[in-house]
């Protein structure tokens, strides 16, 4: 039996391409690609139990913060790095790919559908720089792009696959019900890096820090930021939830470039200190402590 390597996100489309494939016969093995700044799993594991099929979830190295702070086709809006960021997890899918045997890897992109990586001339550069020319199948719009190695050795019907194109999901809840799909998710609500109001967040980070690593993007997903100066930044949690992220991560990190400030006497924020944490740094960090809590303060 032939057998495909679909990207799952947990989104509709992914999913109807998965469905797609299993009803031309193909096993199917989805493949999660995991970083701080798209959110978890559980869509995907969701998705996955749906169809029936195993899920394969990759958390991203280190590496990955020099795809984000050096992109070769630069950002979108925000810091959104989309080919680069797509080219590096379907190198992921190909490797993996090649170890189940599998003869494509496909995805539920659709032509047209996301401005910065899903544009015709994008979509042959992404599976060029991933090097999988003629193994990257988007089973939604294939009739609008190149005919794959599969289909033209006769694995995939291309007659079964579609022309999907543009931004409404119209025809894909249509088709949803067509293949049998018994629910139909949300619409996913993307990644954080396309947000303007996250990117000097990035920014900041990258100007400040020649070493980042994936330990500080996930700070960057948590609490109010305030750089002091261009050695040490404050990260303010916002509530218990962010309070309780901030000791995790503080304890992870093990570092002496790192202070956790905790509020003695009084309920409030958690200050995460990262860079220079001399006496000056905690005192300024017991301040900001004071000056973000929501209930009064008790004097000495």
């Amino acid at each position: 039996m032939a057998r495909a390597i679909v990207l799952m996100s947990g989104g509709l489309d992914s999913m109807l391409a998965a469905r797609i494939l299993q009803l031309q016969g193909l096993d199917v093995i989805g493949f999660n690609f995991r970083m701080p700044f798209n959110g978890t799993s559980k869509g995907a594991m969701r998705a996955a139990a749906d169809l029936g099929v195993p899920l394969i979830a990759h958390y991203v190295g280190d590496e990955y913060m020099e795809v984000l702070r050096n992109p070769k086709h630069g950002y979108g809006k925000g810091a959104n790095p989309c080919l680069d960021c797509r080219s590096y997890y379907l190198s992921l899918a190909k490797k993996l790919m090649e170890q189940y045997g599998a003869c494509v890897v496909a995805t539920g992109e659709v032509v047209g559908q996301r401005p910065m990586s899903q544009k015709f001339r994008d979509m042959g550069l992404v599976a060029a720089q991933a090097g999988l020319e003629g193994r990257l199948l988007r089973p939604l719009s294939a009739k609008r792009l190149p005919p794959t190695i599969p289909e033209q050795e006769g694995i995939i019907d291309r007659s079964k696959l579609y022309d999907f194109s543009g931004r409404s999901r119209k025809s894909q809840i249509e088709l949803a019900k067509k293949l049998g799909l018994k629910r139909v998710p949300d619409a996913s609500p993307g990644c954080v890096l396309t947000e303007a109001s996250f990117a000097p967040r990035i920014h900041d980070l990258f100007a400040h820090d020649r070493h980042a690593t994936l330990w500080d993007g996930e700070v960057l997903m948590v609490g109010r930021h305030l750089r002091k100066d261009p050695s040490v930044k404050f990260v303010i949690g916002r509530d218990a939830k962010e309070n309780k992220r901030l000791e995790i991560l503080f304890r992870r990190r093990r570092r002496s470039d790192c202070a956790l400030i905790l509020p003695g006497n009084f309920m409030g924020p958690y200050v995460l200190a990262i860079g220079k944490t001399d006496e000056d740094t905690l005192t300024e960090g017991g301040r900001l402590a004071i000056r973000f809590t929501n209930r009064d303060v008790p004097t000495p």
